[in-house]
């Protein structure tokens, strides 16, 4: 497939020029006009001193600019650094140096927190900033409405091949910081094919909810624009419910991304609230980056009339990997699919040896959109292949049909008294409490066992439960050893962007002081 990202965009521009890319309050797009914008960005990057192969740092929260963005870098070869916009600045001029980014754009709610971060970064010019906003970082920045409203609009004049860099994505960085996986151009385009196999059609209006310094939204926009969609994005500053269902409403949309957490959000609204929307345009409806539990999925199918659900699993290294799609919801209800078009799944010990159906191991993937490696770390990147398989440190097992089954994060395992522990599996117990919002599984110390299982449970609004109603409702429904022993309940459970629960953050503070820490 001998094909760059720039060409996605260019497909749709020649099908379907006066078809919206964009949409939304505050700007819409044809997609001639969107191609004519992202090749004026594109060529006063160049000329304003940038090169193919440089690296753009791009701090934004989501906004139609970052989907731009995303297309201005893939046509003039400039690599794309998102940076996690919760970031403070340490973490910021972490990512900026290991990238070796020398120009950032920044939404101007960050211009307090670069303060303090540019003054320890040497490698970005004064006046390689771009503000999206009406301030200019330090004066001698620029803003980014200057490289949209007047320049060329023809094709940049570079060269791209599919193996050149199209992204460096930072992982969540939930264990240190976070490591910069490097995604080709070919890659780009393999995610978006896929996509389209597994889950879209051409004229849909698709919500683009995650965050969009996400391999999720990124891998979205390609997707979109490679079969003409519409994209919405969502002006993600916490997550609305409400807010949701009316975009929904508004914009008929037809397909979206989100995360079981979001998910959980619209469907905890007054039945008042959200039977005000029409939401009968949703006919595709996507949960990624984390197990949904069978009481969530039939709720989303009950709500959702119209909706058919798919899973998937997948991560910024392996790209899309595996899919559970609508016939198998059901059927399958605890699985993520079998492996998409172009993908093999495997599951291994520590040994590297091939596990049998049903047996726990670690998940190795290999086939098409996989990453070139982590950038200036080889040994990570070792780490993270046998051959061409690759692991990203999540465990599961398969069944007899080739279907995968998610158990959890290597690093979230429990052990208590010898036994193997997967947080996952009691919170998908405990998560049909009516009562229960969320809850994460962490282990705590024991000076008997080593680790116990503890609960802690974020409760719906206006909701009660009691510890003991809580470890009861496991009672029958899981080995006596993996129940919990004890539960705290808390008005809030720390997130990754995307919606996972941190559950290393969560445990931390029962390990605070302790000679062993399994954290």
């Amino acid at each position: 497939m001998n094909l760059v990202v720039g060409e996605l965009l260019l497909n749709s521009v020649n099908k379907y020029p006066k078809r919206n890319a964009i949409v939304g309050d505050d700007a819409s797009f044809t997609y001639e006009e969107l191609n004519r914008r992202v090749n004026r960005i594109a060529n006063n990057l160049l000329a304003g001193g940038l090169k193919k192969g440089d690296r753009l740092a791009i701090l934004l929260m989501n906004c139609y600019q970052f989907v731009e963005l995303i297309m201005a870098c893939a046509k003039s070869g400039i690599i794309m650094v998102p940076v996690n916009w919760r970031f403070q600045a340490p973490e910021i001029k972490y990512v900026v140096d290991n990238s070796d980014a020398c120009a950032m754009i920044m939404g101007e709610e960050f211009i307090p927190t670069m303060e303090t971060a540019a003054n320890d970064i040497k490698q970005i010019p004064a006046d390689k900033y771009w503000v999206v906003g009406s301030k200019k970082f330090r004066d001698a920045g620029g803003l980014y409405q200057d490289l949209v409203k007047e320049g060329s609009t023809a094709e940049p004049a570079v060269k791209i091949d599919p193996e050149d860099i199209l992204c460096i994505g930072y992982t969540s960085g939930t264990t240190g910081f976070p490591k910069g996986a490097v995604t080709l151009h070919k890659t780009g385009v393999e995610t978006a094919v896929v996509m389209n196999l597994e889950f879209v059609t051409s004229y849909m209006v698709n919500l683009i909810v995650m965050p969009t310094f996400h391999s999720n939204s990124i891998n979205n926009v390609m997707a979109s624009f490679l079969s003409g969609m519409t994209i919405h994005i969502y002006h993600l500053r916490g997550f609305n419910g409400e807010e949701i269902l009316q975009i929904i409403d508004k914009y008929k949309v037809n397909i979206s991304s989100m995360v079981p957490t979001m998910y959980n959000i619209i469907l905890a609204l007054p039945e008042e609230v959200r039977n005000k929307y029409d939401v009968s345009s949703m006919t595709t409806l996507l949960s990624s980056s984390a197990p949904i539990s069978a009481k969530t999925k039939k709720e989303i199918l009950s709500f959702f009339k119209n909706g058919k659900l798919y899973e998937g699993y997948g991560a910024t290294e392996t790209g899309v990997v595996t899919a559970l799609r609508p016939e198998d919801q059901l059927r399958k209800l605890n699985s993520v699919g079998q492996a998409v078009f172009g993908k093999q799944i495997k599951i291994l010990d520590p040994d590297g040896n091939e596990m049998k159906p049903g047996e726990i191991g670690e998940i190795y993937t290999r086939g098409i959109n996989i990453f070139k490696g982590y950038l200036k770390n080889p040994e990570a990147t070792k780490a993270a292949f046998r051959g061409d398989w690759c692991a990203v440190g999540d465990m599961g097992y398969v069944d007899e049909e080739n279907y995968l089954y998610l158990v959890d994060r290597k690093n979230d395992m429990i052990i208590s008294g010898g036994e193997n522990i997967y947080p996952t599996e009691v919170e998908n117990i405990i998560y049909a409490h009516p009562s229960v919002r969320e809850v994460a599984i962490v282990g705590v110390p024991d000076e008997f066992w080593g680790e116990s299982v503890k609960a802690v449970v974020l409760l719906k609004d206006g909701m009660s439960a009691t510890p003991e109603e809580i470890i009861e409702f496991t009672k029958g429904k899981i080995a006596g050893y993996k129940r919990p022993r004890t539960v705290d309940f808390v008005t809030e459970l720390p997130m990754t962007p995307t919606g996972k629960i941190l559950r290393r953050l969560v445990k931390e503070k029962y390990w605070h002081g302790k000679d062993t820490r399994i954290i």
